[in-house]
Parts: C-alpha cells; sequence; structure tokens
C-alpha cells in the first residue's frame, strides 16, 4: 500500500482542475470602474505520521459553514504531533461557506458525494475531498459537525450524537463503535440532556427516514471506500463555542483510542487548556499588487486609487482561516468590476475582523 506523505498528497491535489467564475461586464470597460482578483480560497490539509505504527484516521471539518465548533476542532489537530499511527485533517473542507456563515453557499455540500454537476461551485471541493479519502486510504473518517437541538430529548434533532448509517457494513461494527465512544463521553458529560446517543440514519433501509443520506460523505466513503465513516453532532444550542469544540474533543479522543491513533498534546491537555481564544482585531494586512506595484495594506485603510486601475489580492497575511471577502459579491468570483467604490472584510472563518476599503479618486 503507498504511503502519501503531505508532499504526495498535495501533487495529487494540484492535478485537479481549478473552478473560476469569471464574470465580465462589457460596460464595465469603459468609465468609471476598478477591477479587483481574489487569490483562491486555500484548501487546507496537514498529515502527520507517529515513530509508533498505529491506524490512520481522517478528520473532516466545515462541510456545513455555520458549525463552527467542527471546524474549529477540527483546526486544533492542525497544531498537535502524532506520536503513534497516522492522522489526516481537512479542517475547512467548505471554506466559501465558512465565511458566509451559511450552511451551504452553493446548496448542501453534504448532498453532492453521489454526483456533482460540472458547473456546480463546489465541485473542486467534493473532487478533493473525494481524492483524499481514496489517496490517504485511512481504517476510519470522522466529519464534524453542529446539529440542531438535544437527540437524547428529541429523535428528529441530530445534535449531540454520533451518527452511523447502519449497525453493521462489510463487516464493520458501526454501532458497537459509536456506543463505545458515547458511552465513554457521556461520563465526562454532567448536564444529562446533553449526552450523546447513537443515531442510526438506517441509510441503507427501503423504509429509512433518511433518503438524503445516501448523498452524504458518510455515505460515500463506506460504499465507494469501503471505509468505516462516522458523524459526530454537538449541539447548536450548547451555550457556547468553547463547549461545542470541547465536546468534539471528547468525542475525537474516543475515536483515536479505539482506532490507536496518538497524539502530543493529548487530548486531555488539549481540553484542559481550551479557551476561545479570540483573535485580536489588529495586526492582519493584504499583500496587493495595485496597478502593477506591490504593496502591504494594513487592515482598516481606505486606499483612493484612479478609475480603471486593477488590484490583485495577492495573499492574507494572518492564522489559518484568515481570508478577504468583498462586499456584496458572489463569494465564488475569483475576478469582477464594479462602478463604485468598495469595501472588503477580513474574515477569520465566520468573525468580521476589519474592512479594507477602496474609493475611486
Amino acid at each position: 500500500m503507498v504511503d502519501y506523505g503531505r508532499r504526495e498528497l498535495v501533487k495529487v491535489l494540484l492535478h485537479v482542475p481549478l473552478l473560476t467564475v469569471i464574470p465580465v461586464s462589457a460596460f464595465a470597460r469603459t468609465g468609471r470602474y476598478m477591477h479587483f482578483y481574489l487569490p483562491p480560497k486555500p484548501f487546507e490539509l496537514n498529515v502527520k505520521h507517529g515513530a509508533k505504527k498505529g491506524g490512520r484516521i481522517l478528520v473532516i471539518g466545515g462541510i456545513h459553514g455555520n458549525e463552527p465548533g467542527g471546524y474549529r476542532a477540527s483546526d486544533m489537530l492542525m497544531d498537535v504531533d502524532v506520536t503513534k499511527g497516522s492522522l489526516l485533517i481537512v479542517p475547512r473542507s467548505n471554506f466559501t461557506s465558512i465565511l458566509a456563515f451559511k450552511r451551504g453557499y452553493n446548496g448542501d455540500m453534504n448532498r453532492k458525494f453521489a454526483g456533482i454537476g460540472k458547473d456546480d461551485p463546489d465541485l473542486i471541493q467534493v473532487q478533493r475531498i473525494k481524492q483524499v479519502i481514496r489517496d490517504f486510504k485511512p481504517d476510519v473518517l470522522l466529519s464534524l459537525h453542529d446539529g440542531y437541538g438535544f437527540n437524547s430529548i428529541d429523535t428528529r434533532y441530530w445534535g449531540q450524537s454520533v451518527v452511523i448509517d447502519a449497525e453493521r457494513f462489510l463487516g464493520f461494527e458501526l454501532g458497537d463503535v459509536a456506543r463505545q465512544v458515547a458511552s465513554a463521553v457521556n461520563r465526562k458529560i454532567k448536564v444529562k440532556k446533553w449526552h450523546i446517543p447513537v443515531l442510526n440514519t438506517r441509510t441503507f433501509d427501503r423504509d429509512t427516514h433518511h433518503p438524503e443520506q445516501r448523498r452524504s460523505l458518510t455515505f460515500f466513503t463506506l460504499t465507494q471506500c469501503h471505509t468505516r465513516a462516522f458523524c459526530l453532532e454537538v449541539s447548536k444550542q450548547l451555550p457556547n463555542l468553547k463547549i461545542k469544540v470541547r465536546h468534539h474533543l471528547l468525542m475525537l479522543k474516543e475515536f483515536f483510542s479505539i482506532f490507536n491513533v496518538e497524539i502530543s498534546p493529548d487530548f486531555d491537555t488539549l481540553i484542559s487548556g481550551l479557551g476561545l481564544n479570540h483573535v485580536k482585531k489588529d495586526g492582519f494586512s493584504v499583500d496587493m499588487d495595485i496597478n502593477g506595484k506591490e504593496v502591504n495594506v494594513d487592515a482598516g485603510s481606505t486606499i483612493r486609487v484612479p478609475s480603471a486601475s486593477e488590484i490583485k489580492m495577492l495573499s492574507i497575511n494572518g492564522p489559518r482561516g484568515t481570508f478577504i471577502v468583498p462586499s456584496g459579491v458572489n463569494l465564488n468570483w475569483q475576478r469582477f468590476f464594479v462602478r463604485h467604490d468598495m469595501s472588503f472584510f477580513i474574515k477569520r472563518d465566520f468573525e468580521r475582523l476589519a474592512r479594507i476599503r477602496f474609493v475611486i479618486a
């Protein structure tokens, strides 16, 4: 079996064609206007191998952009070392939706793994995720989400649950593993309604109440990659983001133990040191090319440019999850014209940190 390291995976991903939507209006080529270019949104991934042999775990966060508990918990794993086994993390698999803070800016990405249109803006991300699974060949895939409500109170709700598509599949005892995780986690959750049951969607059954799950990431992983897959759901109604991330880490700890992957610092250390870690709203900047001159622009700046200017955003300086978002413009576009003054917001995931404004002189 080929063991893909980070370099090899990046090489594979570079062969996936980029999708670029370029709206070009004829009126923009004359009169008062600015022409903007944005860099491609990053597809973050990190693969780590321990010195000791163990299992292989793939963690996917951020398929739904308004579920920060999942992608912030995934992001914490980007900074750990692996001492045993192998770990691959894709913390922000649907970055456009994260920046928009919407479940799916282009529709629900978790309903596109059975098939997706050639013109769908999510095509590149779905293809990349599929390739990562096939190339990394994990023992288990864990997809992290924040769901509505509390499943322990109302089984119609997905919040606070370990979701499986079937009790067992291809000899994988999905139900047994999920119950083992839930039981261990619930011993550490004091609030009873926050307890985590197992939710079996019975996706393979004709009378399932969730036929839409046949288009999901976990169903694709099970049926097309013959790999165990689980969906980890914390509740959107938990009091704050810190608690959401904590509950994700509690579930991840148990899965890592079962599938024989060890990290440093360990999960207990991550959980005990967990804070909201608000990002300071200064110190961010953007490297730009304005009419052929490269400049570094601080967040909060107002820039006056002549009409017919070309402004290329080259890179955004900030922590993972930082990007520059145009106000009132389709977030799929990488190139566009405007005939008026224009504002951009520097965001880290869902959080708006600063504004940069362009004014036509």
